[in-house]
């Protein structure tokens, strides 16, 4: 079988631009490359086909392949982070940084935006919301390694993608899904959308009739104490011959 829309997929897969690597799941490849994260689980990625996790044309690359088929493609702008424009750059007031210093160069979030601060001018900053890989030729060098059938393992992998967290989930019978919200969950404020996008996709792409968020709240661990008196010092002599107990005092 081919590989199509809706597929889950775990690939292999090294990103570069201008024949310098920007991303990989080869871990070795990440060091020798310098672009190696730590925390970060290197190895075959869970891509879901159509989802819009990569990016159009390496999508369109994989589509109608078989598993285990390896190849090489150059994705063009359009069909990669984009074509630049030159009209989606904004000057904001240098106040909006609040106790952050800002520095050219560096990613920042306005109004919830993502953009690249590009330059200082007085009392405002310019920042450049097109991507950093806008107007740029991508090269996807990959190996398509197994299609995952395990519909748990699928809603599992979805959640990971999309919310950036592993959150635990089951399902019952009647194609009922129930995934286990943190209370502290609702501290982000992506959540209530992000939630709602997870559920509509898993049941679009896995056939579930509902699902169901358990919004959890667990008993903290009970941290216990004891006084216990310090060590009696080198030389020092109490009288009686012996140092007081916990809880006793010398006189």
């Amino acid at each position: 079988m081919t590989v199509k829309d809706g597929d889950f997929i775990r690939v292999d897969y090294t990103e570069s631009v201008d024949g310098r690597v920007i991303s990989t799941t080869d871990r070795d490849l990440a060091m020798k490359n310098d672009i190696y994260e730590e925390g970060v689980e290197y190895g075959p990625a869970l891509i879901i086909v159509g989802s819009g996790d990569v990016v159009a044309g390496f999508k369109e690359e994989l589509i109608g392949k078989e598993i285990g088929a390896s190849g090489s493609v150059e994705v063009p702008p359009e069909k990669a982070y984009g074509v630049r424009d030159p009209e989606d750059v904004e000057l904001i007031p240098l106040t909006k940084f609040k106790k952050e210093r800002p520095e050219i160069g560096m990613r920042v979030s306005v109004d919830g935006k993502m953009g690249t601060l590009t330059r200082i001018i007085g009392r405002k900053a310019r920042i450049d919301y097109n991507h950093v890989l806008a107007d740029k030729v991508v090269k996807y060098d990959y190996t398509i390694v197994e299609r995952i059938e395990d519909k748990l393992e699928k809603l599992e992998g979805l959640i990971r993608i999309f919310a950036k967290i592993d959150l635990k989930a089951q399902i019952l019978e009647g194609d009922v899904a129930e995934i286990e919200s943190p209370w502290e969950m609702s501290y982000y404020r992506e959540w209530p959308m992000m939630r709602r996008g997870i559920a509509e996709m898993a049941m679009r792409l896995l056939d579930l009739k509902e699902v169901r968020y358990l919004e959890s709240h667990k008993v903290a661990p009970t941290v216990t104490s004891e006084l216990v008196s310090p060590p009696e010092k080198a030389g020092e002599a109490v009288e009686g011959g012996s140092s007081p107990s916990a809880g006793e005092t010398s006189e």
